[in-house]
C-alpha cells in the first residue's frame, strides 16, 4: 500500500476509535449523573482518559498503524465529537420516550384500579 492509504486507513481507524470513546464515556457520564463529588467525578474522567489512552495504543498494535501522528489525535477528537452531535442525540432522544412511557404506566395502572373499585 501506498503512504497516503496508510495514513487514510489510520484516520479511519482513528474516527472509530473515538466514536468508540464516545460510547465509553457514557458510561463516565452515568456515574457522573449519580455522583455528586466532585474528586469523585475527576477520577472517572481520569480512569475513562486512560482507558482511552490503553483502548488507543492496542488498536495502533493490532491495526499496525503508522507511528504517532498529530492527525491521529484530530481523527480521534472528529469521531468523538461525531458520536456526541449524532448518535448520543438520538439515543438519548429514545431514552427520553422510553422514559416518558414508563412514567406514564403507573399512571394508567392507579386509574384504571381505581375505574374497576366504582
Amino acid at each position: 500500500m501506498t503512504d497516503v492509504s496508510v495514513q487514510m486507513s489510520a484516520a479511519a481507524v482513528c474516527v472509530f476509535l473515538g466514536m468508540s470513546g464516545g460510547i465509553l464515556y457514557e458510561g463516565v457520564e452515568l456515574f457522573r449523573f449519580f455522583v455528586g463529588n466532585r474528586i469523585a467525578r475527576a477520577v472517572a474522567d481520569a480512569a475513562f482518559f486512560l482507558l482511552a489512552a490503553v483502548l488507543f495504543t492496542v488498536s495502533s498494535a493490532f491495526f499496525c498503524l503508522p507511528s504517532f501522528r498529530l492527525y491521529q489525535v484530530g481523527a480521534c477528537m472528529v469521531g468523538f465529537l461525531l458520536y456526541r452531535k449524532s448518535l448520543h442525540r438520538i439515543l438519548a432522544f429514545f431514552a427520553r420516550r422510553l422514559y416518558n412511557k414508563c412514567r406514564k404506566i403507573p399512571k394508567e395502572i392507579s386509574a384504571g384500579a381505581c375505574d374497576e373499585r366504582r
